[in-house]
């Protein structure tokens, strides 16, 4: 029993004494590190199918609201993406082939493209046509009164399109046309809005939950080629007229302009607008700054609202983040797979957003953010 004993006090000295060297190190997996450095940024990309043509700058996509399927188009062609499949098909090619124009879904479900121009600018146009559904095919339609590129369009509560600035004709007199129109899609007629509004392109339209549309910036290119506006202005409606509205305090152009659940409006990106961030308030009609990107930006940017309410912002090298409406703030995201300049970003009934094309290496990859 003695000897017993003293086996195991001998025995547990030895233990402790081993205990007491110093460890080795222990190396994480690269995968553990990958997992940690995940978990700091919210959400994910994902590959998609590519495109069967390539959509560079100045394409459109438009969320089929019924189906859920996304019409993409421009110059280079047509076609129909399946979020659910994965899958791409060709449809008939516009009427006219067009960049830089604009695709409004309309309450009938048909697509409505408007203007646009030439890949090489040869060409300006006024010229309007519909994409229908339940037939697939393209058709002409009453044009607009003014021939124009990089305008902005939105669809009003009324069914009729509020169509912004643009790039338009010139002559000895200055822009051939009107800055801004009116467009009825049912009628194919426009009627011209009263006040005044500056001549710019690439100018963002917001509307608000009063059903006023809410302008700001864009690409003076009369009045200041090498420059941006600072201008903000209100449409109404009611009146069928424009008021000015204020000043950005970053002047800026091909930005973006969320309205958030609250009703205020981010304003976030865009050539001359760096990193910086703006807030519209409609119930006091004042603008204040925001929490500045995370990020040093390149100047072309994606703004897109999720469901969640949160705004996810890309850059042209592929930077992300999230903007937080509840605190105010930005969360990182991971990077995009592909850099791309001028993207469609496309929210889709899935809750996640699909970007497609751009002026990038790959102007036929496809890839969408999961939050």
């Amino acid at each position: 029993m003695k000897t017993t004993r003293w086996s195991l006090l001998l025995a547990g000295l030895a233990s402790m004494a081993g205990g007491c060297q110093p460890e080795e190190p222990v190396q994480a997996p690269s995968a553990a590190l990958e997992s940690q450095k995940s978990a700091l940024t919210a959400g994910a990309w994902t590959s998609n199918a590519s495109s069967r043509v390539s959509h560079p700058a100045g394409h459109t996509a438009t969320l089929l609201s019924g189906p859920g399927d996304v019409l993409v188009a421009d110059g280079n062609g047509s076609e129909v993406y399946n979020p659910y499949t994965n899958a791409w098909r060709s449809t008939p090619s516009m009427t006219t082939g067009r960049y830089f124009h604009t695709a409004t879904e309309l309450p009938s479900g048909k697509v409505l493209a408007l203007g646009g121009r030439t890949g090489d600018w040869l060409t300006l146009f006024s010229s309007a046509e519909l994409y229908d559904t339940a037939t697939d095919t393209w058709s002409p339609t009453s044009p607009m009164t003014t021939a124009r590129a990089h305008h902005t369009s939105v669809l009003l509560d009324s069914g009729k399109v509020l169509v912004v600035g643009g790039n338009m004709l010139m002559n000895r007199g200055g822009p051939v046309g009107s800055t801004t129109e009116l467009y009825d899609p049912d009628t194919g007629t426009s009627s011209i809005p009263s006040g005044q509004f500056s001549p710019r392109s690439r100018a963002a339209a917001t509307v608000l939950y009063s059903g006023k549309v809410l302008v700001t910036g864009g690409y003076p290119w009369l009045t200041n080629p090498s420059g941006a506006s600072s201008e903000v202005n209100i449409y109404d409606p009611a009146t069928n007229s424009w008021s000015f509205a204020g000043l950005l305090s970053q002047a800026r152009h091909g930005h973006f302009a969320l309205r958030l659940y609250s009703g205020h409006v981010l304003i976030v990106g865009g050539i001359g607008g760096g990193n910086t961030v703006e807030l519209y308030d409609p119930y006091t009609g004042l603008i204040s700054l925001g929490p500045p990107l995370p990020f040093n930006a390149s100047p072309f940017f994606s703004a897109t609202m999720l469901y969640s309410g949160e705004v996810l912002v890309t850059d042209a090298i592929g930077q992300a983040a999230l903007y937080d409406p509840s605190t105010s703030s930005w969360i990182p995201t991971p990077n995009m797979n592909t850099g791309r300049t001028a993207p469609s970003a496309t929210m889709l009934h899935t809750g996640q957003v699909l970007f497609v094309g751009g002026d990038s290496d790959s102007p036929r990859s496809v890839e969408r953010y999961t939050r």
